[in-house]
């Protein structure tokens, strides 16, 4: 049996073919040299990021800016910067919310630029608002984790709305305006063992390692919440004992007991009794315990028997 297929098909039918031929080749080169292209620029990218005109290679190639209170020496040294540091590899999110933690502010920008290598940050800043006095101590940030960091020794501690704290010499001018926080607490900061458990220098053995406990935090930001709405004017905080929280107002001590979501009430019926010095001398009131609020228990002092 012959062939019947015409001659004139059958070339079409090769040349058809050899093209396709062609095609695949040109399309398998394209893929290499993409290919070579995409990995020389890696390459030449890993280079470019090793060389030292696009690292941060020490501290004044950061820009702070938006500290108007707060030194910018502390604000550094919460930002745990390592030179020199690659700009490809830096990773602003972590210095944010070390940042937004760490310190008083709520709200940080961070921006890089590569010509020439340079890392911009802007912070607004939140105010101090309470003190608290612990001698001769050093605050541990993240106490038992890696990148655990420390502040001071100080005597003199400051917290935010937030219950974040930073020693008061942060404050430079501040203190030497005499403006620091009328509020004072007593037993926010909690010890912490002595032991290294970071890449921090060794703390002088004679100071005190402490920590912030974060469950007052917690109640610390809806107490100065409650405080900040409330008429009554609180002098003192004592948080020693947390089954005994201790406030100071013009009415003399107040027992709180335990801090719970009563507070408010608590510090509606103070407020409620603002007129007491009317009809009592606030000299001879030991206390006033409102941990229940419907029916406060004043303690008045024993009257001094007569003169004989």
């Amino acid at each position: 049996m012959t062939d019947s297929t015409p001659e004139p098909q059958i070339v079409n039918i090769r040349d058809r073919q050899q093209q396709l031929i062609r095609q695949r080749k040109q399309k398998f080169r394209r893929g290499a040299w993409r290919t070579l292209i995409i990995l020389g620029m890696t390459v030449g990218l890993g280079w470019a990021v090793c060389q030292p005109e696009w690292q941060i290679q020490q501290s004044n190639q950061v820009t702070l800016t938006g500290n108007e209170a707060i030194d910018s020496q502390t604000l550094e040294h919460l930002m745990v910067l390592q030179f020199p540091t690659s700009l490809i590899r830096f990773q602003p999110q972590t210095l944010i919310a070390q940042l937004k933690n760490n310190a008083h502010v709520n709200h940080v920008i961070v921006t890089r630029k590569l010509f020439p290598p340079r890392v911009n940050v802007v912070v607004r800043e939140l105010p101090p608002v309470a003190m608290t006095e612990c001698k001769g101590c050093t605050l541990v940030l993240k106490p038992g984790q890696a990148d655990s960091t420390t502040l001071g020794p100080a005597n003199v501690w400051l917290l935010d709305q937030r219950g974040v704290v930073l020693p008061a010499d942060s404050y430079p001018k501040l203190e030497k305006a005499h403006q620091l926080p009328k509020l004072t607490l007593k037993g926010y900061l909690q010890p912490e063992a002595n032991e290294d458990t970071s890449d921090n220098p060794p703390v002088d053995s004679a100071t005190q390692l402490v920590s912030i406990d974060r469950q007052k935090q917690q109640q610390w930001q809806q107490m100065y919440a409650s405080m900040e709405t409330s008429p009554v004017q609180i002098k003192h905080l004592n948080w020693e004992n947390p089954n005994k929280l201790m406030l100071t107002t013009k009415l003399g001590q107040i027992h709180i007991g335990p801090f719970s979501d009563n507070f408010d009430r608590q510090l509606q019926a103070l407020d409620e009794m603002r007129t007491l010095p009317k009809s009592v001398d606030p000299k001879q009131i030991v206390y006033i315990d409102i941990q229940n609020p419907e029916s406060p228990v004043l303690e008045l002092r024993k009257p001094s028997p007569p003169s004989s």
